[in-house]
């Protein structure tokens, strides 16, 4: 589907962007039954943007074309996008859709067609699905006894993982794909509910050290199978077949839409299914965030490690918990656990210095050990190996807000949320946010960003004295305790102290460092 031509953009007709219907006379957004009216500047954003998506539009060529020599600079830009991302999640649309390209510009990743084409909201089963956009549908576990079932899961999220790592193709995240059964619902319902074009399927029985995969291909766009094959190997050569799956789709995926086929992406390393079990049971543990499951996910990678010592994965794994672990004040001795986290990272770093996994986790525990300019260096790398990794996303936005003030890293942190509603982590992106906000002295927004996150994470104290430290920066005392008073009940009875020496920490790292330190003397005052 052909987007929409820069003429028509130029002479402001009404347009559609991802099912969203653009007026831009009018000044107004709209879907289904919302709409809104915005700013005239946040308007020609979105028009501008529109008329090249998916290519990356630079700060200064916007301010040039948005503002035509009146006096504008980065701050007044990014004030824009913030509001445009703001006004298309008021009418449910994807804000996420408005890209950050660190230290570049803004792009827009979004289907763009004019009133009255062919792919007309409604007119078409495929409107808003890009032609690289693929989604892989949780892999069936059809061994006898099932006795696959963490096989099954870590194939679906290595599957995921590549296909994410593959230049140009646009991946639906793992959490939420995993709510979908194209059997339940059908190819075309499915691939419409994920805002996917392809279809991934697979099933996979083991019998001993053998495993036997299929997979299939199906094109929502005419709802039929493209490509199928079938795998059967030992589990020693696991890893290979992963890579050969990952070959085949986008081969057959670049055929269909007649381009080059993308590079193939290769992962290193030997296969141990003991290890790669242990591994898939700590990411589970995920979805149910607290002190307990942090220690069961710290015994099942360590107990990865001593099965395969060199796997650099299960150890980059592990360093992010134990850097977790020290923040939210679950370590027994915070210095030990620093020493060992550095080095887990260190060694996983020094065996795949280019794997994206193990640069985000070098990214995160730079983050957790209040190293923000090295965590940035890492995140913008593995932001750029790996577009798909919405984790890696929100720490980065999160990090630029706390080093430089940089509202643009609320974007961040709100795409990753938009992009992955289901992720394990999607509880801890809340707390991020609202952090992120309140390191910005932006209070009223912090305690919002609270709320969410005491919403998702309800048994987590984080979230309790993070709405706090909003309740105190806006002057409302008796809101403050009772936070505080929650998270005691749910915590320990110094966890308040605790937590103002650990955010003090943080915002050492601030512009608005004495701002910050001066709210929380204030709520740490609060217990005198």
């Amino acid at each position: 589907m052909e987007a929409c031509e820069d003429n028509a953009m130029n002479s402001r007709m009404p347009f559609f962007m991802n099912g969203v219907y653009i007026e831009p006379d009018a000044l107004r957004i709209s879907r289904k039954k919302s709409e809104l009216r915005i700013e005239p500047k946040v308007m020609a954003l979105l028009v501008a943007l529109s008329e090249r998506p998916g290519k990356l539009w630079t700060r200064d060529e916007l301010i040039t074309r948005i503002w035509a020599g009146e006096s504008a600079n980065d701050e007044t830009l990014t004030r824009i996008v913030y509001l445009l991302r703001k006004a298309l999640s008021s009418v449910a649309a994807a804000a996420g859709a408005v890209r950050t390209v660190p230290k570049l510009g803004y792009r827009l990743d979004a289907e763009v067609w004019a009133v009255g084409d062919e792919s007309d909201e409604g007119a078409s089963k495929t409107a808003i699905m890009t032609p690289f956009s693929v989604a892989v549908l949780p892999v069936v576990d059809v061994s006898a006894g099932s006795d696959g079932g963490f096989l099954a899961d870590g194939l679906t999220r290595d599957l995921t993982t590549l296909m994410s790592r593959t230049p140009r193709f646009r991946v639906t995240p793992q959490s939420s794909a995993a709510r979908y059964s194209a059997d339940d619902l059908g190819t075309v319902d499915v691939a419409k509910a994920l805002c996917a074009r392809y279809l991934v399927t697979a099933s996979l029985a083991r019998s001993g050290n053998s495993v036997r995969i299929r997979v299939d291909l199906a094109d929502a766009a005419d709802d039929t199978l493209l490509w199928a094959d079938k795998f059967q190997t030992d589990l020693d050569h696991f890893f290979e077949v992963q890579e050969d799956v990952v070959c085949s789709i986008t081969t057959a995926i670049a055929a269909k839409v007649n381009v080059v086929q993308p590079l193939r992406v290769r992962r290193t390393g030997r296969f141990n299914l003991s290890a790669y079990e242990r591994v898939q049971a700590a990411e589970s543990l995920r979805l149910n965030y607290g002190r307990e499951s942090a220690k069961k996910i710290v015994a099942m990678l360590q107990e990865a490690l001593e099965i395969e010592p060199d796997d650099p994965i299960a150890r980059a794994a592990l360093s992010v918990q134990l850097s977790q672990n020290v923040v939210s004040q679950w370590a027994d001795d915070p210095a030990a656990t620093i020493a060992e986290a550095d080095r887990l990272i260190a060694e996983a770093l020094a065996a795949a210095p280019t794997d994206p996994e193990v640069l985000t986790a070098a990214g995160i525990v730079a983050t957790m050990f209040h190293r923000p300019d090295e965590a940035i260096r890492y995140l913008e790398v593995a932001t750029a190996r790996n577009p798909n990794d919405a984790h890696a996303l929100a720490v980065l936005g999160w990090q630029h807000c706390l080093r430089h003030s940089d509202p643009a890293g609320i974007g961040l942190i709100e795409t990753a949320e938009d992009r992955a509603p289901h992720h394990p982590r999607f509880g801890l992106w809340a707390t991020y946010r609202a952090t992120a906000h309140l390191f910005m002295l932006n209070y009223a927004e912090g305690l919002r960003g609270g709320r969410h996150a005491v919403e998702r994470t309800p048994h987590y104290y984080q979230p309790r004295l993070t709405c706090a430290w909003a309740h105190t920066g806006l002057g409302d005392e008796q809101s403050a305790l009772r936070e505080i008073d929650k998270a005691r009940k749910q915590e320990s009875e110094d966890i308040m102290e605790k937590f103002v020496a650990e955010m003090r920490r943080w915002s050492a790292n601030s512009p608005n460092r004495d701002q910050c330190w001066a709210v929380l003397e204030q709520l740490r005052a609060l217990r005198d």
